[in-house]
Order: structure tokens, then C-alpha cells, then sequence
């Protein structure tokens, strides 16, 4: 195969949105038409007179594919739509995270708190024995 024919079937796919090189969805271009034929970017010039037919071809595939790419006004509402939803979900979702995360740190203050009483306390007995049995019972209360 030829150059040009290897651009031409390049576009082709690219065309029918079914590239082997570039991932679906590219755009058409110079570039990715001749990166899909397996050559370097900047290799199609309108330097070359032998590139003159497949750079006409190229812009007209890439101007037919921008006007059947672009989404209708019903299609963008309905997309935000669907995005505002999911962001409804989300917002939900983390706002029971949120109030599951602040019970938690309250409960955590109040054993933190009870301990510390429960510390000072035992610091303050001076008998030895007392200290730990003291700090034991409390902590078998809280449980």
C-alpha cells in the first residue's frame, strides 16, 4: 500500500469512528490521520502536491463529523440533568458520611474526657493499689 492509501483508510476509520491506533472518539485531522496510518504527526503538508486531494478529503470529513458531534439543546439539558442527579446522590451520600463522622467524634470526646477524669483522678489517690483499680473500673463502666 501506499502512502496515501494508508491516509485514506486511516480517514476512513476514522470516519466510521473504528480507529486501530488513536482511541475512539478522536478528532479528524491532519495529525490523527496520519498518526492512525501509522506515520508522524505534521507528516500530511499542503506542501506536498500529492496531498493537496486527501487535505480536501480530511477537512471535509472533519467538518461533516463537527456538525453530527455537536449535541442538540435537548441533549445538553438532558445531560445536566443527569449530572445535577448524580450530584444530588453524592451530596447526600456524603452528608450522611458527614453526620456519621461528627457522632463518632463526639463519642470519642466523651470516653477522651471520662478517661482523662478517670486519670486524674488516679493520679491524685496516693495509694498505689487504688491507681490502677480505680482507672480499671472506670474504664469497664464506659463499656
Amino acid at each position: 500500500m501506499s502512502a496515501i492509501e494508508d491516509y485514506r483508510s486511516a480517514l476512513n476509520r476514522l470516519k466510521i469512528n473504528k480507529p486501530l491506533i488513536l482511541p475512539k472518539g478522536s478528532a479528524i485531522n491532519k495529525d490523527t490521520v496520519a498518526l492512525e496510518a501509522g506515520r508522524k504527526r505534521g507528516s500530511i503538508k499542503k506542501s506536498r502536491d500529492e496531498h493537496s486531494d486527501l487535505i480536501a478529503e480530511i477537512e471535509a470529513a472533519a467538518a461533516n463529523s463537527d456538525d453530527e458531534m455537536r449535541p442538540s439543546a435537548s441533549q445538553l439539558i438532558e445531560k445536566q440533568k443527569t449530572l445535577k442527579k448524580a450530584a444530588q446522590i453524592k451530596l447526600t451520600a456524603l452528608q450522611k458520611d458527614y453526620e456519621l463522622a461528627l457522632t463518632k467524634i463526639a463519642s470519642l470526646e466523651f470516653e477522651n474526657f471520662t478517661l482523662r477524669a478517670a486519670l486524674d483522678e488516679a493520679r491524685q489517690d496516693t495509694k498505689g493499689k487504688n491507681k490502677i483499680t480505680k482507672l480499671t473500673k472506670n474504664r469497664e463502666t464506659l463499656k
